[in-house]
């Protein structure tokens, strides 16, 4: 009886933290440790710098509270091995191997968090109706907030992982309407991009609930009448206001999925013909406004490039540099986290210096592991169940796949990773 007991208080409090990392995942609250080898070319690189977040010290109270010693034996079989040997050797080439070492470290640490939501994912489920809104109102208010002020609002956003930074910071992403300069919603994320990709999915996730239960939202009363009412008003305030936080990211590739997603959902819809035409119209006089907002200021023929005028051309290097290592070292790659490394090397031209990730995770995944490492990728994704997806599912995967190919963020800003674990461990 005694032992049944504690068991169960174990289980409560796994049920916690597990709540608890969840909702952190958009936060950045942490401490920065720099070494002779976090740089390249005397520059500091905040993703080669070992951190330590909010979100990692009560991930490690997880695994503690979930830790058997039965799982070491299945950890020594043949598969395992040769996974080990695969590592050692991706980490043996890298030339800077404590990035590798480092990287390697935060990839056991995202497998272990999705391979525990694959199986806890009904309570996940359960979870995610309260977080998500959680996740979409507080950035979305950041967001609005950072646009008024111009800037960071620091104070207790800071402990959210909040940077400070305003118009006048050196690279801070910045857009330009009707000739007046703004800096881009950051919320509590290092790039507007990053934001706009995370409240896309979460927005997503948001629809997804409504259309398989629409009175499944919890928490709202217990008004026999208007209850339904309610739920539908706190539905829509969240959905509007994941939509303006979208909007002040400045996105403009989420901006077009964001287009696409509401155009699906609304065709898909059981509204009144009259309201779906409604609808319709509104978001086609939106989306025109916005073009000629675009266009005001930017040639909408370099619109992938971003808002900046070479962005095309600094993309279209990255993506060269990265081919040319695959090249170099197609089998196993440069070494986890070590395309920048090598970037400075593969350059071909010196007309505009361009330190970041190439703008495409297909090409930094197979850059860095090489085809033997994406040879892996495949066969751990084969053992999703594709076939018990439903559309919805896929529009989230789509939203990360198309942003993929043209950002870096779902494979190197740590609030993307731990949402692409969980979308991996509980669709």
């Amino acid at each position: 009886m005694i032992r049944w007991g504690v068991k169960e208080f174990w289980g409560k409090i796994s049920k916690i933290l597990l709540f608890v990392v969840i909702l952190l995942i958009p936060t950045q609250l942490g401490k920065h440790f720099w070494f002779d080898w976090s740089s390249v070319l005397g520059i500091r690189i905040d993703y080669f710098s070992p951190t330590v977040y909010l979100i990692d010290l009560v991930w490690i109270l997880l695994v503690i509270f979930n830790f058997q010693f039965s799982i070491f034996n299945k950890l020594f079989n043949f598969k395992n091995f040769l996974i080990f040997v695969f590592i050692l050797i991706n980490i043996l080439i890298a030339q800077n191997k404590w990035v590798a070492v480092y990287k390697w470290v935060r990839l056991g640490e995202l497998f272990w968090f999705g391979w525990y939501v694959y199986k806890n994912k009904k309570l996940v489920k359960s979870f995610l109706i309260k977080i998500i809104p959680i996740w979409i109102v507080t950035e979305s208010i950041l967001a609005l907030g950072q646009i008024a002020k111009g800037g960071s609002l620091n104070g207790l956003w800071w402990w959210l992982g909040e940077r400070r930074f305003d118009f006048n910071t050196i690279g801070i992403a910045k857009i330009s309407i009707v000739d007046m300069g703004l800096v881009r919603a950051y919320g509590t994320f290092s790039h507007p991009n990053s934001l706009a990709g995370f409240l896309l999915v979460g927005l997503v996730w948001w629809i997804k609930a409504k259309r398989q239960n629409p009175l499944s939202l919890d928490g709202l009363g217990t008004f026999p009448l208007k209850r339904a009412t309610l739920k539908n008003i706190y539905w829509w305030c969240v959905f509007w206001l994941g939509l303006m936080g979208i909007f002040l990211a400045g996105s403009r590739t989420i901006w077009v999925l964001t287009f696409g997603v509401i155009v699906f959902w609304i065709s898909k819809s059981e509204f009144a013909f009259k309201t779906k035409i409604k609808f319709g119209l509104l978001f086609l006089v939106l989306s025109l406004i916005l073009i000629k907002i675009i266009d005001f200021n930017y040639s909408l023929e370099n619109f992938l490039g971003g808002w900046d005028e070479n962005g095309m051309m600094k993309r279209g290097q990255l993506n060269l540099a990265a081919i040319e290592m695959i090249r170099e070292s197609p089998w196993v790659g440069v070494g986890m986290g070590n395309y920048l490394v090598n970037l400075p090397d593969f350059l071909k031209t010196n007309h505009i210096f361009w330190l970041q990730p190439v703008h495409n995770i297909f090409l930094l995944l197979v850059s860095e592991i090489g085809i033997l490492g994406l040879m892996g990728v495949v066969w751990l994704l084969a053992k999703i169940k594709w076939n018990k997806l439903i559309e919805w599912d896929w529009i989230i995967l789509g939203v990360i796949l198309v942003t993929g190919m043209v950002d870096h963020y779902w494979f190197t800003l740590p609030q993307n990773m731990w949402l692409l674990a969980l979308v991996l461990g509980v669709i």
